[in-house]
Parts: C-alpha cells; structure tokens; sequence
C-alpha cells in the first residue's frame, strides 16, 4: 500500500473547493471524487476532508490507484510554500494513516513520481522532508 501525495493547483479560497473539485471529477464521468482525502482551509482553520472510502479504489493516479490512497492539499505549491498548518494536518493525517494501514514511510510518494508530466503536490512542496516529518 502506498500514500500518493497531491495539490488541486488551485488557489485555496477558505471557501469549500472539495465540493468543487468533487463535482469537476464527476462532471468527467468518474463516480466520485478521485481522492481518499482533502487538506483545506475553511475559514480558519485547516480541516481534513473525505473523498471516496479508504476501501475503495481511488481515481487519482493511473496506474496506482488499486494500491494506494490519495491525498489532495487544495493549493497550488508551484507558486507557494505549504502553510505550516496544512503541512501539521497531512503529517497528522498520514501518521494515521501508516499506522492503520501498516505503511513505510519510504511508501509515501509524490504523483509527480508516477508521471513526469506532473508536479503533485508542487514543485515547492518538499517530499523528501514530509516524509522524514512523518
């Protein structure tokens, strides 16, 4: 089992864009939302959300999905550093996550090292360093 780390390359507004990345991936014919879970900021505060169910397969990196579990920070980190806050809740959230689904921490990637065309979870979204916090 993997951790598959990625960014909405949107700007997070403090308004609810799961809803609104949930709708896009439906509006492409997927059944869902592609990821197991979301990092956002709705008003104040940074709040883990819920995409598909953990059991089911995800849609969010071909390939990979059967094995792995998405991850989506709405942001883009291709023009911003990670908010300290949202980086604290996705290490929260993984922490539980390796630890429920017994996962390495070395099982814990980027899209980008699925696909080259991709930067998930953006260029200025350190990994490596996530994945030692972890």
């Amino acid at each position: 089992m993997k951790i598959i780390l990625h960014h909405s390359l949107t700007k997070d507004s403090e308004t609810v864009s799961w809803g609104a990345i949930r709708r896009y991936h439906k509006d492409m014919g997927w059944q869902d939302i592609g990821y197991h879970y979301g990092i956002e900021l709705l008003r104040d505060d940074y709040e883990i959300l819920i995409g598909r169910m953990a059991n089911e397969t995800g849609a969010h990196t071909k390939g990979y999905n059967k094995d792995s579990i998405g991850i989506c920070f709405v942001g883009n980190f291709d023009l911003i550093v990670p908010p300290k806050e949202a980086w604290r809740l996705g290490l929260k959230l993984v922490r539980f996550l390796c630890k429920t689904y017994n996962i390495n921490k070395t099982d814990i990637y980027g899209h980008r090292d699925f696909n080259s065309n991709k930067t998930c979870p953006g260029n200025l979204f350190d990994v490596d360093k996530f994945k030692k916090d972890v």
